[in-house]
């Protein structure tokens, strides 16, 4: 008797993954992930722009990166910008060899808002991913635990636009000086770390505030 209840337990556990994972709206959690990027990569370029920290010295930095004149364009920046506050660092690659070069922390020496609050927008946009998402399908009887994991799909929206930021914002100067986000601290942190652990806290927030009482929700434990 105790084999066979052994099985049985391994198969429920099996069966219940196996619902969560079909009943996860993978739609949903794709868009709002990638909405959750584009707004973050917004809000903290417009907070760029308004203080004005763009100028030569951000590039010059670099050693190599602006070369006879030759700069990347200001979208570049704003990505690399926008990386840095998930503290991944810019990777720069001249005939000289290749550097790290952290450009957030160069801006932040010339920002007059502190550090902290340009950090906690990726933070408070994913977390508002996560709560919003949970709040849209989760139904009322989902538990805190049914919100971190559901708040936590939004990965897959988050991690594909960062796969493509990565790709996107790259600059290629004169004699081979090039310079991108590091490619494996950006998809862990930026696109893996961050969103999984700030959408979860999300979602959990979302049920613990009782956002889903209304909501008849599309996701729930099947019967």
């Amino acid at each position: 008797m105790t084999a066979p209840e052994s099985t049985e337990a391994r198969t429920t556990t099996g069966d219940d993954r196996e619902s969560f994972f079909d009943d996860v709206p993978w739609q949903q959690a794709l868009v709002i992930g990638i909405g959750a990027f584009v707004v973050g990569f917004v809000l903290l370029s417009g907070l760029v722009v308004a203080e004005g920290v763009l100028d030569d010295s951000v590039t010059d930095e670099t050693g190599e990166v602006d070369s006879q004149g030759d700069e990347p364009g200001l979208l570049t920046v704003l990505g690399w910008v926008y990386f840095g506050a998930h503290f991944v660092d810019l990777g720069v690659d001249t005939v000289f060899g290749s550097m790290s070069f952290d450009m957030f922390g160069a801006l932040m020496e010339e920002a007059v808002i502190p550090e902290i609050l340009w950090r906690l927008v990726p933070v408070v946009v994913l977390i508002g991913a996560g709560y919003l998402l949970a709040a849209r399908v989760l139904p009322a009887t989902a538990s805190p635990e049914d919100g971190a994991k559901i708040g936590a799909t939004v990965t897959v929206g988050y991690l594909l636009t960062v796969a493509i930021g990565t790709q996107v914002f790259e600059f290629t100067g004169d004699e081979g000086t090039s310079a991108s986000v590091e490619f494996t601290e950006a998809l862990l942190l930026a696109g893996l770390l961050y969103p999984i652990l700030l959408g979860a806290f999300g979602g959990y927030l979302a049920v613990r505030r009782g956002a889903t009482e209304t909501n008849a929700g599309q996701f729930g434990p099947r019967a």
